[in-house]
């Protein structure tokens, strides 16, 4: 038993094809690098049905103006199957650039913005599922793409209710899948119940959405079939479902790969008035090329135009003579000043002085005008105010005699007098 699992586990290895690894990205010629922010040649086409915003310097934002309440990217067209994988085709007359380029993000105070980039994919989504229901949300600016690992996260995203948008299986198909999109209130509780899927795959110079496994969506939808739509590139801006009678087609417009676009030179786009919820330095922003100018608008008098390196042209270089060395003068001892009431000598420092006057009693004469006008004068002290009180009149208090001892009267006095003639009566 264990030889013929040795065996088995051999010639699985054996016929595993070589290519079932991961894809060497110098195979592939499409440009996988983030690029979010540069306008490129979406900024014309895009300009009438939308305004441009300027998030940073050469950092531009999209977003709709003719759109109605609630709409959010990904929800007025229909999904099909393509050799690109699942593939968004728009009712609308921009989305062959905001649904195949580019990330969508729900500002708090803008709305939904669109963040350009110029790799193509059939369309940018997430994906969660379940036995019942279907789901997809728009990718944000954090998500970038290569051709070595795929999708991945600059942070850590959990995409809100309101980018969701599910319907059941037998709708997913549907031209029409726009009425049959669950209600918003609705889509809280199903976040809860489905779990993620879906990838994306890169074959030869093809970015495919995998999305949800085609067979689950036909065996959960009903068992209906799913006819592949072939896609074709043309050089007429938009895209269009040609209807034919053994298969449709989808003709795109890429501008990536004909050419026909130019980078404006100068973008008028509005300043934000107030800041952005999206976190600028999460997002992977391309190089600025070198020796490209920036020409200052009228608000913006304080940019100057920026070269390779942010320095001056070769003939405005002017290098400094060197001065001839001259000797430094010795720096004065620093006297400081501080704004404190004199104090008189210590005890210590008088009893010294005493004792060189002692010694030397011509110092005291010979005191130079300099030590003089050094010696220290302690402000005298403001004396309090005396309170003048009016001393109380004195009164003369005579001394009484003792109990049981006899009062001393001087003699000749009047009142000895009187007694004295009494007792001869």
């Amino acid at each position: 038993m264990k030889n013929l699992l040795m065996t088995l586990l051999i010639l699985g290895a054996l016929t595993t094809p070589a290519h079932a690894g991961s894809p060497n990205p110098k195979d592939f010629p499409v440009r996988g690098s983030a690029s979010f922010g540069d306008a490129g040649s979406f900024y014309g086409d895009l300009a009438p049905y939308g305004e441009w915003l300027e998030m940073d310097a050469g950092f531009y934002a999209w977003r709709p103006t003719h759109v109605r309440y609630g709409w959010r990217p990904y929800m007025f067209g229909h999904w099909a199957w393509t050799d690109y994988g699942w593939y968004w085709l728009s009712d609308e007359p921009f989305g062959w650039a905001v649904f195949h380029y580019g990330r969508w993000y729900n500002d708090d105070y803008y709305g939904w913005i669109w963040i350009p980039d110029r790799t193509w994919g059939p369309s940018w989504v997430e994906w969660r599922y379940n036995d019942d229901y279907i789901g997809w949300a728009p990718l944000p600016p954090y998500a970038s793409f290569s051709f070595h690992a795929g999708i991945r996260f600059t942070m850590r995203w959990f995409a809100p209710y309101h980018y969701w948008s599910f319907v059941r299986y037998r709708h997913f198909g549907s031209p029409h899948v726009t009425r049959e999109l669950v209600p918003i209130e609705h889509t809280r509780r199903l976040i809860g119940s489905t779990r993620t899927g879906g990838r994306y795959d890169v074959d030869g110079d093809r970015i495919i959405n995998r999305g949800i496994d085609k067979g689950i969506v036909e065996r959960r939808g009903g068992n209906t079939r799913i006819a592949r739509t072939e896609v074709r590139e043309t050089n007429n801006i938009g895209e269009r479902i040609v209807r034919g009678r053994n298969e449709d087609r989808i003709d795109v417009y890429r501008p990536d790969r004909s050419g026909t676009g130019r980078t404006p030179e100068r973008i008028e786009a509005r300043r934000l008035d107030r800041g952005s919820s999206l976190d600028l330095q999460k997002i992977e922003r391309p190089p600025r090329e070198s020796g490209r100018t920036f020409e200052p608008r009228e608000p913006d008098r304080g940019r100057t135009v920026t070269r390779e390196g942010n320095e001056p042209p070769p003939e405005r270089i002017q290098r400094p003579e060197t001065p001839p060395r001259r000797e430094e003068p010795v720096q004065q001892p620093r006297i400081e000043r501080r704004n404190q009431l004199p104090q008189g000598p210590t005890v210590e420092r008088r009893e010294l002085q005493s004792r060189k006057a002692d010694r030397a009693p011509s110092l005291r004469r010979e005191q130079s005008p300099q030590q003089q006008e050094r010696r220290v004068v302690i402000p005298e002290r403001p004396q309090r105010e005396q309170r003048h009180e009016t001393p109380a009149p004195r009164t003369r208090v005579e001394p009484q005699p003792a109990p049981g001892k006899k009062e001393e009267r001087p003699r000749g006095s009047e009142q000895n007098r009187r007694e004295g003639g009494r007792r001869r009566d």
